[in-house]
């Protein structure tokens, strides 16, 4: 008996043990619990937000980023405005009509930028333009808008040894008011003039370029010896030029938006001109009239861009001009144009015909093609594309390196069902394809905000497929998240 109640007394005293233990370790985690959060609230308060890590030059950077919000972001922090006010490059671009009768803040603008190169914006004659003046020696970017001749004469003694990028809106107006600031440019590299509705021409004045066949103004209407890139954009009255009379010793690119650009190809010599664009303008009355000239004088063109207006319109006398840049520029090698100049340019609804010569044709040295405004949304559109592509492969040309740009960005993303054979097709047919806002396959989502995608085998094909074949939504691509896939992992 005594054994049996010495047992129990054991077992009671365990029991008593036990209870104290599960206490103690209720305790515990009570204690580990709110140590937990005790360590939480202390990280959290004395974390440093990711940004607030960046050294100062990574700031600076973001910030030239944004833009004209400089005011904004030095409100943010002490070290925000200080990393601000000590960048002279965030303050380096000026819109001169934002500071009108504000003179005052335009210097304290100027003085901040301390010696970095300027970029200049104006609108229009006004008094704050003599506040500019004095720094006119590091002025790299000049854009001019509004009255341009005013604006001109008010620089007509001021040079800009640092001025390298030059833009002109002539409003109508004459190219002469610049002839004489030319000069004063020495490092000017680019210009750009927009909206002229006169002719370039100016009969009294007669000199030239060393070698030139016919003495002509042109040679004063730009800074021919010094330019790498040139644009003449929306000018309705270019005039008539002598065959060889403009000389470009260095030009390397040149972008057309004039109303006869024959007349003007027929007349630069540019032998090391690179890159040519062709930009359809609005309201412009084209001249269409075959090359007289040359040709083997663009052989040194490699890259060619056909691009419509702004207003995305087109014109037939716009198409027939591309029709005869293709005979002119004939050893292009990579070409952006867009999707409604490659229908016309290709020869819509002759391509199975072998003895038609395509104006696209021409390029035959041809190796990448960007197709602009890409869609498939006509039936008609996606069977000729695919028609073109076979008659090219079955021709054994030169397999391309495809690139379709969509201008569909309103959907975050687009697939095309493996059912489709247009991936098989453009497989076959080109070297590489690479999607831009464009339908990619089930097993690939893109996102229209994430660039572009280089798609490797399988592309794709397109004789049967529908519409809808390339407008299936994305649920039709099951996309796991991270969340998704860690319960899965605590559920194993």
């Amino acid at each position: 008996m005594a054994e049996l109640s010495d047992a129990r007394a054991e077992l009671a005293r365990l029991k008593c043990r036990e209870l104290e233990l599960l206490q103690d370790l209720l305790d515990v985690r009570k204690a580990l619990a709110a140590q937990t959060v005790m360590i939480d609230e202390l990280v959290k308060a004395s974390a440093i937000p990711p940004i607030s890590r960046l050294p100062n030059e990574l700031l600076a950077r973001i910030f030239l980023l944004i833009g004209d919000a400089r005011e904004s972001l030095a409100s943010v922090s002490r070290r925000w405005r200080a990393v601000i006010m000590d960048t002279p490059s965030i303050w380096s671009e000026i819109w001169l009509d934002q500071y009108r009768s504000r003179p005052t803040l335009l210097k304290l603008h100027l003085d901040r930028s301390r010696q970095a190169p300027l970029t200049i914006t104006i609108y229009y004659n006004q008094t704050e333009l003599e506040v500019i003046l004095p720094h006119a020696n590091r002025i790299r970017t000049l854009g001019i808008f509004g009255s341009a001749s005013d604006v001109v004469a008010v620089f007509a003694s001021v040079a800009f040894p640092s001025l390298e990028d030059l833009l002109v809106d002539l409003e109508l107006g004459s190219v002469d008011p610049l002839l004489s600031m030319y000069s004063r440019c020495p490092a000017l590299k680019c210009l750009t003039l927009w909206g002229l509705n006169k002719p370039f021409l100016a009969t009294s004045l007669t000199a030239g370029f060393p070698g030139n066949s016919i003495p002509h103004c042109m040679s004063r209407n730009f800074p021919a010896e010094s330019l790498t890139t040139l644009l003449l954009l929306g000018i309705t009255e270019s005039g008539d030029f002598p065959l060889g009379s403009i000389h470009f010793p260095i030009l390397e690119s040149l972008t057309l938006q004039i109303n006869d650009p024959m007349s003007f190809l027929e007349a630069i010599v540019a032998p090391k001109l690179r890159r040519f664009e062709y930009s359809m303008g609005y309201g412009l009355n084209y001249i269409c009239r075959a090359f007289n000239g040359p040709t083997s004088k663009f052989d040194s063109v490699f890259h060619i861009s056909f691009t419509p207006s702004r207003l995305k319109t087109f014109s037939q006398d716009a198409f027939d001009l591309a029709k005869g840049l293709c005979q002119v520029f004939r050893r292009v090698r990579h070409a952006s144009i867009h999707m409604a100049y490659f229908l016309v340019l290709s020869h819509w609804g002759l391509v199975y015909r072998s003895d038609h010569h395509l104006p696209i044709d021409n390029w035959t040295c041809l190796e990448c093609l960007e197709i602009l405004g890409f869609s498939f949304n006509q039936a008609d559109c996606r069977k000729f594309f695919v028609e073109w592509f076979t008659k090219r492969r079955n021709s054994e040309q030169r397999r391309l390196h495809l690139k379709l740009v969509s201008d569909d960005s309103a959907s975050d993303f687009l697939a095309i069902r493996e059912t489709s054979n247009a991936y098989q097709v453009l497989q076959r047919c080109c070297a590489s394809v690479e999607l831009y806002r464009t339908p990619a396959s089930p097993g690939t989502c893109l996102s229209a905000s994430s660039g572009s995608l280089q798609l490797g085998p399988p592309v794709f094909e397109l004789d049967s497929a529908s519409q809808t074949d390339f407008a299936a939504p994305v649920q039709t691509c099951p996309v796991k998240t991270v969340e998704t896939l860690l319960a899965q992992l605590w559920s194993l």
